[in-house]
């Protein structure tokens, strides 16, 4: 008994699944990565699960010696870690999401007759991986929007030091800068005052808002060139940031100085 392998087939399959894998990881573990990134690491690993089917080995082998290192390889390009620990914990939910899919394709591809007699089909597993990944996102969208805002720390770069302040990560931040459509956060007055070295009028931006008391109000913002985000040990570089000043005190008590606009980690 022999099979025949169509590597073409396996790399595209492969490419695809890995980029849906990826997405999940990042949203879920809040990673900041690009498109591109996520590609380049789709294709790092479809390159290598080629590469390993061809060894002449047990699978078992396979596994250790070929795929655990280019899922690693996946995360720490894609995810630029350079933590050990960091890049161990995000190859696991790449595991975790990749047997979670898997689960979901077998268990529909047997309960759905019309999917076994195109089993084969390329067109029919890309489908299926993607009807499997637009199930586990939105559950994903639905426990992040039950979860509640989380205090950051924040580290904003001014000449030799940092300025560094406790941010809110709220939900209902959606304030936009109007011109280019990035997520605006709200800094608070007495700490923008510490970051007066780096304001340069072509950095300015007037940001309009609205709420209850104030139906048309403008912000004086400004786009950082820089600032870092600590999360659950990482730390997270972001950069062209809109914040925009926030008169007197934000929070009761001083809790925090920071409002950070969710769609900044997306």
């Amino acid at each position: 008994m022999h099979y025949e392998i169509y590597l073409e087939r396996v790399f595209i399959i492969n490419l695809i699944l890995n980029v849906f894998i990826m997405i999940l990881t990042a949203k879920t573990l809040k990673l900041s990565v690009t498109r591109l990134r996520i590609l380049l690491g789709g294709t790092i690993g479809a390159f290598g699960y080629c590469l390993t089917l061809l060894l002449p080995i047990s699978y078992t082998a396979k596994v250790f010696a070929g795929l655990i290192p280019i899922s690693a390889l996946m995360a720490k390009y894609t995810y630029r870690s350079q933590d050990f620990k960091n890049i161990l914990r995000q190859t696991g939910f790449l595991y975790v999401y990749a047997f979670l899919l898997g689960g979901i394709m077998i268990f529909m591809h047997n309960r759905i007759p019309l999917i076994g007699k195109y089993t084969e089909k390329v067109w029919l597993i890309i489908t299926l991986g993607f009807a499997t990944f637009a199930i586990v996102d939105h559950f994903l969208k639905i426990h992040k929007s039950h979860q509640e805002n989380v205090f950051l720390q924040v580290g904003i770069p001014c000449g030799v030091e940092e300025v560094s302040v406790t941010a809110l990560m709220d939900t209902g931040n959606g304030l936009t800068e109007p011109v280019s459509g990035k997520p605006v956060s709200i800094l608070e007055e007495t700490a923008w005052e510490r970051l007066k070295p780096l304001m340069k009028p072509e950095k300015t931006k007037a940001i309009p808002y609205h709420n209850i008391g104030n139906p048309h109000g403008l912000l004086i913002g400004y786009e950082l060139s820089e600032l870092y985000i600590e999360e659950s040990g990482r730390r997270e570089k972001y950069e062209s940031v809109v914040v925009a000043v926030g008169k007197g005190k934000i929070s009761k008590g001083g809790k925090y100085q920071m409002i950070l606009n969710p769609q900044l980690l997306k």
